[in-house]
């Protein structure tokens, strides 16, 4: 009886089985036709992050939602792998795809509970889930779920499956994949984890916002733990490795893309152009931005506009320290809690926090402390130029002992100097802005919006108009030569007093300094940056046609700006504009149109979706004719569509340059020789083939500098974002052009063109050196060569000007 029971129970129990088998084959097959084609997952491209690069290929950006770096099943370390099974899916390499005591479990649950609430997923399953299922937890599902990995299994190998998972899987902080992983909590390639970093990263699929080592390091490291003892009890990994790697320490901090060249006001320039070309697809269709500017220079860009501020700011006082630690509540003073002060604020590119660890008054010494670098004393030559800051004019006394200045536990910020020697240093409140160009191409060499990018964002090389003070006089100038006025023609350098009828007021402009030298040549008042002898040249030429000729340059000037004042520099320009402009001087006439992305690729192909095709400046197009200085065009010529416009002739060009060269070199007067404003860029660099311009604004308020040779143009401005002017200095005077922004050109300028020999703006064929008066100086032949220009005073007193908007005390200096 019992034996018959026992029977009727076994045959009936296989009979289920073979019923269940039967209906789930059924199932199988009969959905089949509608379960997603598991052969996509041969041919599979994973999402990849925008990335951007330098002329060189140097990476500066990566922008995207998912960060991913595809790797193949072979360069994975097999600990690595091993990690992933212990936790995820034992046996992995023996199933055909699920797990059939999980499976069991879960279903039973689902139909007592009458919804599924538990699982338990293979790594197959949840590369099916992954790749053509949502995460919603219903039996239907998870049927599909099953039968979808059973396919997988029958089209892919294990380690193609296993290879899948590790790419795809979401591992937090936009992590996904292992290599991306591997990046982001430890700033490492795949082979360079150590185990427990391994385990770590293993233990992280089941909750990655909550066991991950930098958001939860406790979380984290429990997780870790787990993940070695299971495969310390799989024999994967020795009790020493496993002693060894639960020993490791288990909190880790955010690490960014390995940035190769730093220019991220250039790769935020890029990634908007992206954008704009493609749409928000760009930031995953493993789009790649190839910029113009070169990594070397660019790097030489951000350091000039570094040393110049870092100068600057020195030049006017110490603001103090960031903070105190004995400010911060419940402080505990350990090595752990430091280090995470110190990377909380470490932010910047040049300089890097550290705390006063202790000060030695008695030697002059005060000792820091650096994250991962630990300590190193500081002379006290490193911190004696911070006297108090007061205001930008005004500093306190000098002091002498390090004690006056710095506490025990101040966080402060430093750098290293060319000599290694570590300095003091603050984030400045000023900010700058640096732009080069090829002047025949019109590629964006370099771009640097400002003093660090993580201290803003905004770029103030391409949206920041600022008034350009002198460094708009060579654009004046141009229009005289346009007017036929000679090189060497005299003007009066003697005070202007106009009565302006519309505002009841005399108006006048001053030089800077406040200093006359009577008649001179237009070259000569030009070196000097003499402001009324500009003032006197507009009036000579004429206001609209100052405009006029402006439009040539692709400068439109406000109306409300169309005044004599226009040659004191009151038109409002980005640094952008201004070396877009000035690169017509430099390459014959032409005005080119400045680019910075050269080519766009897009897929694994590396399809070409983008790419620039640039006007050059070149002296082939057919349809020009020179009369004079100026250009005309025949129109009954077409344009060389290759070829950039040309503006101004060779020749009209030429002479501008030639005069901007004494701005800096100097030359001879009617009398005596004389130097230009610009002549430190001389000095800084070494160099005989610069050609350029200095400029300050009304009140002091913006700082420039434009320069160039024959293979670059450059223009640097320094100012606040604010109203606040540049100040008074001990050791300068007043701030400007000269000072301030000279020096960071010139920083550039000698790096970027290191080994390169001098370069001198080419004289063209029908321009001769020229004497007559005593003066020698570039004239056409057959010309005219020295004109006399207002003389008399009079005559241009009475002319009635607008200068309702300029304040009788205005200066607009060199």
């Amino acid at each position: 009886m019992f034996i018959n029971i026992i029977r009727k129970i076994f045959w009936g129990s296989l009979l289920c089985v073979g019923l269940s088998g039967g209906a789930v084959a059924a199932m199988y097959y009969k959905t089949l036709d509608e379960l997603p084609n598991v052969e996509e997952l041969k041919k599979v491209t994973f999402e990849r992050p925008m990335s951007i690069y330098t002329a060189d290929n140097k990476l500066i950006g990566e922008f995207g939602e998912h960060k991913r770096f595809p790797v193949s099943i072979d360069k994975i370390p097999d600990k690595l792998k091993q990690a992933f099974l212990a936790i995820e899916d034992t046996r992995f390499y023996e199933h055909t795809g699920i797990d059939p005591v999980g499976i069991i479990r879960a279903v039973v649950v689902a139909v007592t509970k009458q919804k599924a609430t538990q699982g338990a997923s293979t790594i197959t399953q949840q590369v099916a889930r992954n790749f053509f299922l949502s995460r919603e937890k219903t039996l239907e599902r998870k049927i599909k779920e099953v039968f979808i990995s059973w396919r997988i299994e029958q089209v892919l190998t294990k380690d193609e499956i296993l290879e899948l998972y590790l790419n795809k899987i979401a591992l937090g902080h936009r992590a996904y994949g292992v290599a991306a992983a591997a990046q982001v909590y430890y700033g490492k390639d795949l082979q360079d984890l150590t185990l427990a970093q391994m385990a770590t990263i293993a233990g992280l699929p089941k909750a990655p916002s909550s066991l991950n080592p930098i958001s939860h390091p406790e979380r984290s490291r429990d997780r870790r733990n787990l993940v070695l003892s299971r495969m310390l009890s799989l024999g994967y990994i020795t009790q020493d490795e496993f002693d060894k790697a639960n020993a490791e320490p288990y909190k880790s901090y955010y690490h960014s893309t390995p940035i190769e060249a730093y220019a991220p006001y250039v790769a935020e320039e890029a990634r908007l152009f992206a954008i704009e070309k493609l749409g928000e697809q760009a930031y995953t269709d493993n789009v790649k931005i190839y910029t113009t500017v070169n990594a070397k220079i660019q790097d030489d860009a951000s350091h000039a506009v570094f040393r110049g501020i870092t100068e600057y700011d020195s030049r006017h006082g110490y603001r103090g320290p960031v903070l105190n630690v004995t400010e911060i509540e419940n402080f505990d003073p350990t090595l752990d809690n430091f280090n995470d002060l110190l990377h909380r604020y470490d932010k910047y590119h040049f300089i890097e926090p550290a705390i006063v660890s202790a000060i030695d008054d008695e030697t002059k010494t005060t000792t820091i402390y650096r994250r991962n670098k630990g300590t190193v004393q500081m002379p006290f030559d490193s911190i004696s130029w911070a006297r108090k800051f007061i205001s930008d004019s005004q500093m306190g006394p000098a002091f002498t002992h390090p004690s006056e200045l710095l506490a025990v536990g101040d966080l402060i910020y430093v750098y290293e100097d060319d000599k290694k020697q570590v300095q003091l240093t603050q984030v400045p409140d000023i900010e700058a802005a640096l732009v080069a160009l090829n002047p025949y191409t019109g590629s964006i060499e370099a771009m640097v919006g400002g003093y660090d990018f993580a201290k803003s964002k905004l770029n103030r090389a391409t949206q920041a108009k600022r008034q350009t003070g002198s460094n708009f006089k060579p654009f004046l100038y141009s229009a005289a030569l346009a007017q036929g006025i000679a090189v060497n023609s005299i003007i009066l350098d003697e005070p202007i007093k106009t009565w302006d009828p519309g505002s009841a007021k005399w108006w006048s402009p001053k030089n800077t300094p406040n200093k006359y030298d009577g008649p001179m040549t237009l070259r000569e008042g030009l070196a000097k940056s003499k402001n009324v002898v500009s003032i006197r040249l507009i009036r000579h030429v004429g206001v609209q046609n100052v405009v006029t000729h402006l439009k040539k340059f692709g400068i439109d000037v406000p109306a409300s700006q169309q005044s004599e004042s226009m040659a004191l520099g009151s038109v409002e320009l980005t640094p952008l504009e201004t070396a877009r402009g000035m690169t017509t001087f430099a390459n014959g006439g032409y005005l080119i149109d400045p680019y910075l992305i050269s080519k766009i690729t897009r897929g694994e192909n590396d399809e070409v979706v983008y790419e620039a095709h640039p006007k050059l400046a070149s002296h082939t197009a057919p349809n020009r004719v020179i009369n004079g200085l100026d250009l005309i065009y025949d129109p009954n010529v077409p344009e060389d569509e290759n070829s950039a416009k040309q503006i101004l002739s060779h020749k009209h060009a030429f002479i501008v340059a030639d005069m901007m060269h004494s701005v800096i070199y100097g030359g001879q007067g009617l009398e005596k020789p004389y130097w230009g404003t610009g002549g430190r860029a001389s000095r800084y660099t070494g160099r005989s083939d610069l050609s350029g311009k200095t400029g300050t604004t009304n009140k002091v308020h913006d700082a420039w500098f434009t320069g160039f040779n024959k293979n670059l143009v450059a223009t640097a401005w320094v100012g606040f974002d604010n109203n606040r002017n540049l100040g008074y200095s001990r050791t300068k005077g007043f701030e400007g052009g000269a000072y301030t922004a000279l020096p960071i050109f010139s920083y550039f300028f000698k790096d970027a063109q290191d080994g390169v020999e001098n370069s001198p703006i080419p004289r063209p064929q029908g321009i001769t050196m020229r004497r007559n008066a005593n003066l020698s100086d570039y004239a056409l032949e057959n010309s005219e060569f020295v004109n006399e220009i207002d003389l008399n005073v009079e005559q241009v007193e009475n002319t009635g000007v607008d200068s309702s908007h300029v304040n009788e005390n205005d200066i607009f200096s060199n």
